[in-house]
Order: structure tokens, then sequence, then C-alpha cells
């Protein structure tokens, strides 16, 4: 029997927001004393991406996923965080590839507001934690068709990051549009 009633637990909830909020704070911190972003690091299918972390809101295991009749194959349907309700779409086969194949490793990367999204969820292979560009070397502007696809990387070991402006990608048409 829990010995926690709603009102401790309720808060524990609120303080671990407060503990998240602050974390990511400090460490947004260094990034912008450098001079240099943060970026999330994750993939989508065989592909690596790269976001800003100011444009991400969480990110988390996969909830149960409800499928929504007569939308895209990419778009997977609703999940509940909290109480929520958001928008799933993977990623990868938004890309146009292979569909993110769910394992421990799989996690949605919910989109912060301040993107323009309203509770939309891209559902990604794997997350890399935090990235800095410092060492990642230029190989020229994203995709032309794509003008969310910001820019591309090379990094030490000769991997190729994509970097996604989630802001950009949440207005593309193609993106909003989920219908058959």
């Amino acid at each position: 029997m829990s010995s926690a009633t709603p009102k401790s637990r309720s808060a524990k909830r609120t303080d671990l927001r407060a503990f998240q909020n602050e974390l990511v704070s400090r460490m947004m911190i260094p990034a912008t004393v450098e001079g240099v972003v943060s970026q999330l690091g994750f993939s989508a299918g065989s592909e690596r991406w790269l976001c800003r972390l100011q444009q991400t809101e969480e990110v988390l295991v996969s909830p149960p996923i409800t499928s929504v009749p007569m939308t895209q194959s990419w778009f997977l349907g609703l999940t509940n965080v909290r109480g929520n309700l958001y928008s799933v779409i993977d990623f990868s086969s938004f890309l146009g590839k292979t569909p993110v194949t769910h394992n421990t490793e799989t996690r949605l990367v919910l989109l912060s507001r301040n993107t323009g999204a309203v509770n939309a969820a891209l559902l990604v292979q794997q997350v890399y934690g935090l990235r800095s560009v410092k060492g990642f070397a230029p190989t020229g502007q994203g995709t032309q068709d794509k003008v969310w696809n910001v820019q591309n990387w090379m990094d030490a070991e000769g991997h190729v990051w994509h970097e996604v402006d989630l802001g950009k990608l949440a207005q593309d048409s193609e993106f909003q549009h989920i219908g058959r």
C-alpha cells in the first residue's frame, strides 16, 4: 500500500518539472557563454539529425499510440502525455525512408510550442543526447526543396548530421497535411 497521498504525488511531479526546467537552463548557460548552441542529436532511420534544444519540449519513451483512420502513413496517430493529446509523426517515414522500428531506444521528441506546433511529437529511432557543432565541419545547406533542413554537418568520425529547424518543419504544408 502506497503511503504517498495524492497531494504529495502532485508535489513530486511539480518538483520533477521544476528540476527538469532548471537542468535545461543550466545546460544552456555554458552553450551560450561559449557561443555554441547545444543541439539534440537523434536518428531517423539510418540518418542522423540535429535540432536546437530550445525547439524541443521533452524527450520520452513512447506511450501507446492510437491510430487515426484516413491519414498519411507517416502520421501514426495520437498519444496521451500527462493528459495532453499529441500528434505523433514517424519522422523517418515522413522523410520517405523505412519507418522507425520500435525498440527500447525508440523515443518521442515533443516539439516546443515556440515552434508553432501544437502538441506534435516526432517518433525517432534513437536519441544521441546533446551535441555541439563546434567540432563539426559544415557540408553545405540541406536539401533545397526542404527549407527545414537548414544545414548539413560532418563530425570527426565522418558521420553526416542533418540540422532540422523544427519551427520551419512545423509550418511545412506537407507536415501539416496529415489527411489522405
